[in-house]
């Protein structure tokens, strides 16, 4: 949606907005342009925009000078002192002097030495009775230390070389209280070494730019780095802000001169105030201002810093727009480096027009090796990813853009190792084991990167490690290095020693922990907010799990999540039931515990549960729970334990379709309770709690309740108003009036053609039913609904079926059996039985005739003779025209839209993996465009160019397939690698005995099979099988219900099953007999509620017997019955998917049928 227009104006106006905002407060409303005749005057109208007084940051307008300064943004952030500027030579620059009088300034900040900003000016500032504090270093890195040791409470660095990437991190930066340190591409200077060790509580490092300017060497001194790069400064520019969206708000955004860079500078700890970010342009609109256009709302504010010979009107406006300067040059590839052990790093020029179009060829000597492209956010960057590390040798890397080639580059590949081991603790955590006082152990953490300066700690390459120690046994697992000390008190040395060595490369490391002289192993723990993963509140009588987020650091204050270490340093209790991890409770009822997460065992929670399951509570308890370190942190949640939920309001909503006569149909309610949660539950809504009129609750079989209308849930035996009323134990009434329709009939017959071809090669034949094995039928009642021709068709007074008629000799109209299969029955749609539709012309002749579906009772009182025919109810027809083989002139094969799974694991194709195959149809065409549904088998031939594909039934000129049978399953793909295509290639026989070869691509993924819906499939037109209105009861008689039969749609092996004849599942015409009279599947992303070949993960069951004790019935997991139920039983499934969707169905056995 195209944005409104964002505000800009001219200079003019953005100078008259600034000489009516107070110099003593923050604007909070900033102008389009901040700007004055030089840098001095544009930083002073910065200055006066923040409302900042009292300190000042100086720094030079010199190009030499303004380096010095690049590191000034958060310290001006952090004493709220502006940045002002002052050109070279001995005299201050006379706008500066007027503001530094005007912010009533006592303190400036200067960020150079004498040699930029001269002495005599250093002396009038301290004539005007302001003391000056300088920052100046030996060289930039020194001085940017300086500025960093100003500030306090520091727990990250920025790290940059270049001048624009400095600017792109300032704002974000000193917002964050985080200072900026120089450093160069290839070493660290030592005064950044020196700070970084006296400041252990820095614990993370944001890298600004690419390999280009800091190496990975040098990030890898510093602790918890992250690279925020792109191809060029402007890039890093835009990565830096998308990186950082989530702490940026973007009412206000700024635009600055990347090659100037001074105005910048000075406009980095306003752009902090807003939380805004800085674009960088150099004349032209840089890629940024796409990203930032898609985050700018109605009223934004772009602001241009400085004037516009720095930052042109027609750039705002198109920075504002979004529209990005098109890049000149052709596409191009800058760099292709490996970045991994299995990744390489491709670098372009410009993002590609269109990356579908860039394809990578990788190879080893002249061996091609399979990799997967990701692209970055901005599409100039594509990671090539192997499914395995690959091995050392070189590798070319070649790139196409469609047919032009950009070119082919050698990448060296060495043997994956480590190149870097730190321990970044600096003190040793003890923790003395609470059943033995003479057993101490210590902790302290670790880090192993390899030459790429990836994080390895938890890969199996970090198992070679070896840790020592001279006071215990070291064992190193995930980062954590426990040392299991071989002395009475560890806390009695002064510092403990750990060395640590990979014995294949020789890399190692050694350091000197100080031993904390307080037991534990935590410096600090603080409890957050409570939460459940069903947003639920803590109420007694209610088992829910809750856990409390917390933060915690360990000894050395590092950040820690570690359970160990979590464990070790807090003070924790017993119940005296075995319990010995929990935190203190001023609630009983409440119970709070160190507990292993149980999606990463190494990782600690805190579990919070109520424990008043058997006492009722009669009002909320206010609860308070404490965590205290054995370093005396103490830290409390409150929360308030609810009492139990108890209905308070029932609201009764109208139904979404009419109801008729002796419709048990479903009334819509919510119930909510005293807190205003839903209330779900049968249990909680049952008795006294709600008093229902004119309609039944029922409990599901899941354990929530439906209101069903009806006084016995079985609808109303009479049309005319009803009034259904709700009343709870609170005093609170709902009331729904709805008017019951007369009993409703099968009035309305429609025919779905797009499920029909009305074109048909003579001898062809399809077949059109309710749905049960194809579709295109389908009844409505009087009342526009859905008629249900299978469960409702029949009944005292009516049995409704369509019936099929033809005068033409053309066709030849049959039945089908319950399976599909054409047989010679009449032609009628009955239940799973359908209509067969055969072209039978003369031989070389073109038809055509009608086909006529006719809706009819056979219980209105007539023969259904020709001498006395049905009454019929509604009726549609079809001209279906048979054509000569000689009018077919071409043939085409449907596309396969979506990929398919890769399921395949090379053996021998299951069911299930054929469900999951691409089937792509073969149709002839006549000349004038006609899809021809075509006779016999033409398929002689099926072949795909990929082995990760197989076909899944062989055609051969001997051996030949009907038209719906070319099938391709996808095979499983190797580690990492995602995703496969490949070309279906069908070679048919025409109907002129020539050849025709016919290709379609088709695609796989290896992307999990997740569950979108269970069903439960109920056979309804089988004898004896029945379901209820809430779908959720069935009655199904024991003779579908025996030994083999499958309550899911495959067995464990992905088979149909193994019931019947031939013991697999299908009859004679491989049609599946094999399921129950109810069964489970499920859809996933990959396919249709139609095929729904998905596999449960389980099946759950329980049965009882008529008397209510236990059934002679057993099933496997599978849904494989063992064991068949005898009449009275009472089953109750569970299908269970892999991704956690629940089905529960319950199954009342009658007697097998005679």
């Amino acid at each position: 949606m195209k944005k409104t227009k964002k505000a800009i104006a001219a200079l003019a106006i953005a100078g008259m907005a600034l000489s009516i905002v107070p110099f003593n407060a923050f604007a909070a409303v900033v102008p389009p342009r901040l700007a004055g005749t030089t840098a001095a005057q544009t930083a002073v109208a910065i200055a006066e925009q923040t409302g900042w007084t009292g300190t000042a940051i100086l720094a030079s307008t010199a190009s030499y000078g303004m380096v010095d300064a690049l590191t000034a943004g958060p310290l001006s952030f952090y004493l709220k002192a502006p940045i002002l500027l002052t050109d070279p030579g001995s005299t201050l620059d006379a706008d500066t002097k007027a503001e530094l009088t005007k912010l009533a300034v006592k303190t400036v900040y200067v960020t150079s030495g004498t040699a930029v900003i001269s002495q005599a000016v250093l002396d009038q500032i301290t004539g005007m009775g302001i003391t000056v504090v300088p920052l100046g270093g030996a060289d930039r890195a020194g001085t940017s230390v300086n500025i960093a040791k100003k500030m306090t409470g520091v727990t990250k660095v920025a790290v940059v070389n270049g001048l624009q990437d400095a600017l792109s991190i300032a704002a974000i930066a000193s917002a964050a209280n985080e200072p900026i340190l120089f450093t160069d591409k290839e070493t660290v200077p030592a005064s950044i070494l020196d700070h970084l060790a006296a400041n252990p509580s820095i614990i993370v490092s944001d890298i600004i730019g690419g390999t280009g300017v800091i190496s990975d060497a040098v990030k890898a001194k510093f602790p918890g780095a992250t690279r925020h790069s792109g191809t060029s400064a402007y890039d890093t520019n835009n990565q830096v802000i998308q990186d950082f969206a989530a702490a940026l708000t973007f009412g206000n955004v700024f635009v600055a001169n990347g090659i100037t860079g001074i105005d910048a500078l000075a406009g980095a700890p306003l752009a902090a105030i807003t939380k805004s970010a800085i674009i960088l342009t150099n004349g032209t609109v840089p890629a940024a201002a796409t990203f930032v256009h898609s985050k700018l709302a109605a009223d934004s504010v772009v602001t241009a810093l400085g004037g516009a010979a720095v930052v042109p009107a027609n750039v705002l406006t198109r920075v504002t727009s979004g529209e990005v300067t098109a890049p000149t040059g052709a596409l191009s590839v800058t760099s292709v480096s490996a970045t991994g052990a299995a990744t390489f790093k491709v670098v372009f020029n410009q993002a590609p027009t269109d990356t579908a179009k860039i394809v990578f060829t990788v190879k080893n000597l002249t061996n091609p090796v399979t990799v997967n492209p990701t692209w970055n956010t901005a599409k100039t960057e594509a990671v090539l990813t192997n499914s395995a590390n690959f091995p050392e040798g070189t590798y070319t890397v070649a790139v196409k853009n469609d047919a032009t080639d950009l070119g082919t580059t050698s990448v060296v590949v060495a043997q994956q190792k480590i190149t870097s081991i730190t321990i970044p603790s600096t003190k040793l955590g003890v923790v003395t084991d609470s059943s033995d006082s003479t057993k101490q152990t210590g902790y302290a953490t670790y880090k192993v990167l390899d030459q790429y300066g990836n994080d390895i700690t938890s890969s199996s390459l970090a198992n070679s490690l070896t840790f020592q120690s001279g006071v215990g046994t070291v064992t190193a697992k995930d980062g954590l290095l426990t040392l299991a000390s071989s002395v009475t008190n560890l806390m009695q040395f002064a510092t403990v020693v750990l060395t640590g060595y990979d014995s294949t490369t020789g890399v190692s490391v050694s350091a000197t922990l100080t031993t904390s002289t307080q037991i534990g192993t935590l410096s600090d723990f603080q409890l957050g907010t409570l939460t459940n993963a069903d947003e639920k509140v803590l109420t007694g009588g209610d088992s829910s799990i809750f856990y409390a987020c917390y933060t915690a650091t360990d000894i050395s204050g590092n950040p820690t999540t570690n359970y160990d270490l979590i464990k070790g340093g807090l003070i924790l209790h017993s119940d005296n039931a075995g319990n010995t991890n929990l935190l203190t409770s001023s609630n009983s009822y409440v119970t709070a515990t160190v507990e292993k997460d149980p999606s990463d065992s190494s990782k600690a929670v805190i579990k919070v549960v109520a424990s008043n399951s058997d006492t009722a509570l009669t009002i909320d308890i206010p609860t308070v729970i404490t965590a205290m370190t054995w370093t005396g942190k103490t830290s409390s949640l409150n929360t308030t334990l609810k009492k139990a939920s108890q209905v308070d309001t029932f609201t009764l909503m109208s139904p979404t379709d009419s109801i008729a006569v002796n419709e048990g149909k479903v009334i819509p309610f919510t119930a909510l309770d005293q807190n205003g949660a839903a209330i779900t539950k049968y249990i909680d809504l049952k008795g006294t709690n709600v008093t229902i009129s004119n309609a039944k609750l029922i409990q599901n079989t899941n354990g929530t309740a439906s209101l069903i209308a009806g006084p016995n849930g079985n609808g109303f035996t009479n049309d005319g108003q009803q009034v259904i009323t709700a009343t709870t134990s609170t005093g609170k009434c709902s009331s729904l009036t709805i008017n019951i329709q007369k009993l409703a009939k099968a009035t309305t017959l429609s025919l779905d053609t797009t499920q029909l071809v009305t074109t048909m090669q003579n001898a062809s034949n399809q077949v059109i039913d309710y749905g049960i094995n194809f579709s295109g039928l389908s009844v409505k009642d009087q009342y526009d609904r859905a008629f249900d021709m299978i469960t409702y068709c029949t009944s005292t007074t009516y049995n409704y079926k369509i019936i099929a008629t033809t005068a033409s000799t053309a066709l030849t109209l049959t039945g089908t059996d319950q399976w599909g299969n054409p047989d010679t029955s009449i032609p009628i749609a009955s239940g799973a039985n359908g209509i067969n539709i055969k072209a039978t012309a003369p031989a070389g002749s073109a038809a055509s005739g009608t086909v006529t579906f006719k809706l009819v009772n056979i219980l209105d009182g007539h023969a259904g003779t020709l001498a006395d025919p049905y009454t019929v109810i509604d009726s549609k027809s079809v001209t279906i025209s048979i054509v000569k083989d000689s009018d077919i002139t071409e043939y085409t094969l449907t596309a396969i839209p979506k990929p398919i799974y890769a399921i395949n694991n090379n053996s021998t194709l299951s069911q299930r993996a054929i469900d999951y195959a691409a089937t792509s149809k073969v149709y002839g065409k006549t000349s004038s465009g006609e899809k021809v549904l075509l006779a016999g088998k033409p398929i002689i031939g099926i072949s795909v160019d990929s082995t990760d594909f197989t076909i899944a039934f062989v055609a051969t000129p001997n051996s030949p397939l009907p038209y719906k049978k070319a099938k391709v399953v996808g095979n499983t793909l190797g580690p990492n690698v995602t995703s496969s295509s490949t070309n279906l290639a069908v070679t048919i026989k025409g109907a002129d005995g020539l050849i025709y070869s016919l290709t379609t691509p088709i695609k796989s993924s290896t992307a999990t099979p997740l569950a979108s819906k269970i069903f439960a499939t109920v056979s309804t037109y089988l004898q004896g099988v029945t379901l209820n209105e809430t779908k959720d009861v069935a009655t199904v008689s024991a003779t579908f219900l025996q030994p083999n039969m499958l309550l899911a749609k495959y067995n464990i092996n992905g088979a149909r099953g193994t019931y019947g004849p031939n013991n697999n599942g299908l009859n004679t015409n491989q049609n599946n007999i094999s399921q129950a009279g109810v069964y489970f599947r499920a859809m996933d992303q990959y396919t249709s509620a139609t095929s729904a070949p998905m596999q449960l993960s389980e099946i759950i069951y329980s049965a009882v017997n008529a008397a209510g004790g236990t059934s002679t019935f057993t099933m496997k997991s599978d849904g494989t019955i063992l064991t068949a139920p005898t009449a009275g039983d009472v089953i109750t499934l569970t299908g269970v998917t892999s991704n956690g969707l629940l089905l529960t169905m319950q199954i009342h056995v009658t007697a097998a049928l005679p």
